[in-house]
């Protein structure tokens, strides 16, 4: 059974899509089941993460002799999820528009300051625009990592506002972030991740 080696911004969506494969299947093969025990979200993943790509194996249809015949094939989405927070206070029913693809899409954040939108599973840019602020925002799609890594902990952090690096290795800075985050969230302040600091994470954060 052929396997994949993820690289930065794949994720199970996007081998879908790439594959022809349906997420579901790749997701549930036997052979990922170490990779939903560490992972446990298919399209969080990190570079490096392994994963089994089943056969695809054949597909067979009974259809008439006589006319033509339509076959539709269903692409895989992966959904985009942000929240928008202004000095930790949500952007409640803010406006946007977000581009991706060519196609731009408008809506209004919920009470929380959180939208969610489904995108087709190849995008890896998004524009957003907040047009009643003037502000715009570019994002990588699926270059997220696992919030246990320390990658992915920085990734959220700068999300957060509390981290502007990108460094190649934990730096000081990370760790004063990380400090920081504990001590808004209440918890222990020890510059350690954690299991109760990933979580927090994951919760300030969405996902």
């Amino acid at each position: 059974m052929p396997t994949h080696k993820i690289k930065p911004g794949e994720c199970i969506s996007s081998l879908a899509e790439r594959t022809w494969l349906p997420l579901d299947r790749i997701w549930n093969d036997p052979g990922n089941d170490p990779l939903r025990e560490a992972r446990r979200d298919p399209n969080v993943l990190a570079p490096g993460d392994e994963v089994s790509l089943p056969e695809p194996g054949p597909r067979t249809f009974e259809v008439g002799v006589d006319g033509a015949h339509c076959f539709r094939v269903k692409r895989p989405r992966a959904m985009f999820r942000l929240r928008l927070q202004r000095n930790g206070n949500p952007l409640a029913s803010e406006p946007y528009a977000l581009t991706m693809g060519g196609l731009t899409l408008e809506g209004t954040a919920d009470d929380e300051g959180r939208l969610e939108v489904a995108l087709p599973a190849d995008v890896t840019w998004a524009t957003l625009v907040l047009p009643e602020r003037g502000e715009k925002y570019e994002f990588k799609v699926g270059h997220l990592e696992p919030a246990d890594h320390w990658r992915g902990a920085a990734q959220r952090l700068r999300s957060l506002g509390l981290y502007g690096a990108e460094p190649s290795t934990p730096d000081d800075g990370f760790q004063r972030a990380l400090r920081r985050f504990q001590a808004l969230r209440g918890l222990e302040v020890t510059g350690a991740l954690d299991g109760p600091t990933i979580a927090a994470l994951q919760e300030a954060h969405g996902c």
